[in-house]
């Protein structure tokens, strides 16, 4: 009988372990797991500045949707470090220079704008380990100027004229990246002849010279963001591919105002690409003449084509949109037809979806919006209509939501829905 009691003693002992041991792995496993959840998969950040911008989010505008039966969608750009779409331009620009060579590490970035441009580059260029010398116009809200200037860069505000007057601030952008340039040029060559550098104040040479507007003994490079093909690709390797991405392709139309026409022209051609029958639009302001080259062919009606056109025409007070001539980015759009959008319109829009999506946007923004519904009211309900929400309405105080700027022009809002677009 002791042989049989020693045997269920080890049975009942091997019996204990085993349950031991099946509750130290179920809770070893319970742990593992655990500690699975905590780690995360990836890297959860992104490398600096430059690596927070693009990737924006893409909302639905639920007021024009539900009012249209269309799904209209914002891509928010205005959630870009820099505020606005124009990040992704100055990233482009600013890093196909240096790879080029045509931009020294420490050189000085020159750009005329009416001030998105300008502040991403402002933005960016210091990541780079560069400058940045802005030329805007002076009619341009007063904040975008002392926002250049908090961020470091040089502001030079000129009058408007027109871009074929060497004053104009593109033009004169132009020579100051020239001026730079040839500064960095006799500095080296000052260097070489005297085998040291010369005496500097304030970053210039003091050899009793006229000097430069702009300082840089590493040189300058001209951004050129009208004829700039980094423009283009900017949004035809970011944007287009990620409004792709993000509406699975279920996508049937796209609307933008053009300035440089980078952004209509990127998106339109990567998406026409993709799906060959997704509509594109322009959608553009007053005083504008793409809406008549893409309707009809020529930048002007036949009356102004006969010399009739005003010298001064009708300046829109939208900001960063509308443009009398043909840039290199632009020729790249494909368009399938165009809406011509008031100051009016672009104003109503801008309260109306500050007051029914919360959504505060500058007159660009508020202006796609306009293109967005009138496309929804081309196709017809049951699209999905996508449009870019360039920036927000903090660029825009002193003009576009002044309540006295706006008195002067008659554009005081007062619609109580969408009735100014005869919708509702």
């Amino acid at each position: 009988m002791a042989p049989v009691r020693s045997t269920g003693a080890i049975v009942a002992a091997v019996s204990v372990s085993m349950a031991l041991l099946s509750l130290f792995l179920y809770k070893s496993k319970l742990s593992s797991k655990k500690t699975k959840l905590t780690l995360p998969s990836k890297k959860n950040h992104t490398n600096g500045l430059v690596g927070a911008i693009g990737n924006t989010p893409l909302i639905r505008i639920n007021s024009l949707s539900d009012a249209t039966g269309c799904e209209i969608l914002g891509k928010c750009e205005f959630l870009n470090p820099g505020g606005s779409v124009k990040d992704r331009v100055a990233v482009k620009i600013i890093e196909e220079a240096l790879e080029s060579g045509d931009l020294a590490p420490g050189g000085v970035v020159t750009e005329g704008s009416a001030g998105s441009t300008a502040i991403s580059l402002a933005t960016v260029a210091p990541a780079y380990g560069c400058k940045c010398h802005v030329v805007i116009p002076d009619d341009a809200a007063i904040e975008k100027s002392q926002i250049l200037e908090a961020l470091g860069a040089t502001v030079e505000r000129v009058r408007p004229v027109s871009i074929t007057h060497r004053d104009h601030f593109v033009n004169i952008a132009r020579r100051r990246a020239t001026e730079a340039n040839e500064l960095a040029m006799k500095h080296r060559k000052d260097e070489q002849m005297n085998g040291q550098a010369l005496e500097q104040t304030n970053g210039f040479q003091c050899d009793g010279e006229k000097q430069s507007v702009v300082s840089s003994y590493t040189g300058g490079y001209f951004a050129d963001q009208f004829e700039n093909m980094a423009n283009f690709r900017a949004h035809y390797e970011g944007t287009g591919p990620e409004i792709w991405e993000q509406t699975g392709g279920n996508v049937d139309a796209f609307v933008a105002a053009a300035g440089t026409g980078g952004t209509v022209a990127g998106v339109s051609r990567f998406l026409q690409e993709k799906k060959s029958n997704v509509k594109c639009f322009l959608i553009d302001p007053p005083g504008s003449g793409l809406y008549n080259k893409v309707t009809r062919g020529v930048m002007y009606t036949r009356e102004e084509a006969e010399g009739r056109r005003l010298k001064n025409p009708f300046d829109t007070i939208t900001e960063g949109i509308g443009i009398n001539r043909i840039t290199k980015n632009f020729m790249m759009a494909k368009l399938d037809g165009a809406f011509r959008g008031t100051d009016k319109e672009a104003v109503e829009m801008s309260r109306f979806l500050m007051k029914n999506d919360g959504l505060f946007l500058g007159s660009s923004s508020a202006m796609n919006c306009v293109g967005a519904v009138r496309a929804a009211q081309a196709l017809g309900p049951g699209h999905t209509i996508v449009t870019i929400l360039c920036d927000s309405g903090m660029r825009h105080l002193s003009k576009f939501f002044s309540a006295e700027y706006l008195s002067q022009y008659g554009l005081t809002p007062s619609a109580s829905g969408l009735e100014f677009l005869g919708v509702g």
